[in-house]
């Protein structure tokens, strides 16, 4: 390789790999950017792609299991459900490869980007059915951010070498040819205002059933909590969703589609709900003095059995035939929604308006509050809140520029409520019988914490709604 000034190579080491991919039949981890492989002594490999979440990932993009050649392991297996939705899996490809890896860094030490030369033989039996060649330039930022300039000078000597960009895709799709390459079973399409009402619908419950199933893997992994609650927001968008739109849908489609989802939505919000609870209170628990933080224990450790409970529920839906079925469900609607004639038209004309009647709903309700309204009524205003939101964000990309403020004006009163609810729901569960055996003191401090949270959230969310009061648009579309 020719030189580049200020670069050197830390390291080259060489490769090879007999590598058998599976997949089903229709391609649908590699039409998702997922990989499934078997590598000798390396074992099995799962290389899942993004979740489309930004910040730190949910869960490992590479994991490894042991096992034979036989057959992917169940736990892989288990992972991949969300996007096989229970389709069987087989061999699909055999590849031989050689890589030969280059290590850059700068001269004063720091790593700046691997180069990955691999060659690919295709192998079907012993016999070679095609090669091709793959160079792949990975940029490590935790060195210096400012050699920028380097790696644009290592991508221009490769280039120079005779390299062409290309399909961008992993080596194993373009292995298994153009099928591979097609789109994932779902797929949003972009919404305008010049789309139709019927495509617009398409995009919207596209993304959220998208949502769903590329969050599966993290709702089964359970590292991070964060898995559960995008999966829970996307079945709760999909009932909003349907719920908005469902004088452009078939009434007994929709009824159908939306009560399946409910009993998902139940189990899940059952552990983000305990969840949001554990960490409520394991933060109060920080807060106390460190000689009553004891006492507590207790309280933590019963709330801490009730998520895995309601965990085990969760876990044993997602792995039942009734879950896979209803993801092929999703996927169907997700493509073609039983949206009525009448949906052909222009979606700025038709869907904005639909916004419309969950903010005179949840007006109303506002209005008919008392001076010091009861709990139970604050909720029920943060229910409607919640589905004026949803309205106005699945309008949005149609609808005056307007209608996207407002959604974040009522986001805001949603969430302070939502903070005022989990307040009231943490004190009941510090009354309730399963935290016996924790010290009264330490609870007592703890109900203190959780009423004055309650008290900041009820004078808050006043001035918050008269901010979306006037964020509301003059006109929808």
């Amino acid at each position: 390789m020719a030189s580049i000034e200020g670069v050197a190579a830390a390291g080259t080491e060489t490769r090879s790999a007999t590598v058998t991919y599976y997949d089903t039949e229709d391609l649908r981890l590699a039409r998702w950017g997922c990989r499934l492989c078997y590598a000798g002594g390396d074992g099995w490999t799962l290389t899942l792609g993004s979740d489309g979440t930004s910040g730190p990932q949910l869960v490992d993009r590479e994991m490894h299991f042991a096992g034979t050649a036989a057959g992917p392991p169940d736990a892989a297996v288990d992972l991949v459900t969300g996007l096989t939705r229970g389709a069987p899996l087989h061999r699909v490809l055999r590849t031989r490869s050689e890589a030969v890896h280059t290590s850059l860094a700068t001269l004063d030490g720091d790593a700046l980007a691997d180069i990955v030369d691999e060659r690919v033989t295709v192998l079907e039996g012993r016999r070679i059915t095609s090669r091709f060649r793959d160079i792949h330039l990975t940029a490590l930022r935790g060195g210096n951010h400012g050699q920028q300039h380097l790696i644009d000078a290592a991508l221009a000597l490769v280039r120079d070498a005779g390299a062409a960009v290309e399909d961008p895709a992993q080596s194993s799709a373009r292995a298994l040819g153009p099928a591979a390459l097609q789109e994932a079973d779902v797929v949003a399409p972009a919404m305008t205002r010049r789309s139709s009402a019927a495509d617009a619908i398409r995009g919207a419950i596209a993304g959220s059933v998208a949502r769903l199933i590329l969050h599966d893997a993290a709702v089964r992994i359970g590292q991070d909590p964060e898995g559960v609650h995008q999966a829970r927001v996307a079945t709760r968008r999909l009932r909003s969703d349907l719920r908005t739109f469902r004088t452009l849908l078939d009434e007994e489609w929709t009824q159908r589609l939306r009560d399946d989802l409910h009993g998902l939505a139940d189990q899940l919000g059952k552990v983000r709900d305990a969840d949001v609870l554990l960490g409520r209170l394991s933060e109060a628990v920080a807060s106390l003095p460190e000689r009553d933080r004891p006492g507590a224990g207790p309280a933590l450790a019963a709330l801490s059995r009730s998520r895995d409970e309601a965990r085990a529920e969760l876990l044993h839906a997602f792995r039942s035939p009734a879950y896979t079925a209803l993801l092929d469900e999703l996927v169907a609607a997700a493509a073609d929604p039983h949206t009525t004639p009448g949906a052909a038209g222009n979606a700025a004309e038709l869907l904005p308006p639909l916004a419309a009647t969950p903010w005179r709903r949840l007006r109303k309700r506002v209005n008919s509050l008392g001076d010091n309204p009861p709990d139970a009524d604050l909720h029920q205003v943060r229910i409607l809140a919640k589905r004026a939101r949803y309205a106005a964000e699945a309008v949005a990309p149609v609808g005056r520029r307007s209608v996207a403020a407002f959604a974040r004006a009522v986001a805001a009163v949603q969430d302070q409520l939502g903070e005022h609810h989990d307040a009231v729901v943490a004190e009941a569960w510090l009354h309730g019988p399963a935290v016996a055996g924790a010290d009264a003191f330490a609870l007592g401090e703890l109900v203190g914490l959780e009423r004055a949270r309650a008290s900041r959230a009820r004078a808050e969310w006043p001035p918050l709604w008269k901010v979306a009061k006037s964020a509301h648009p003059s006109r929808w579309a």
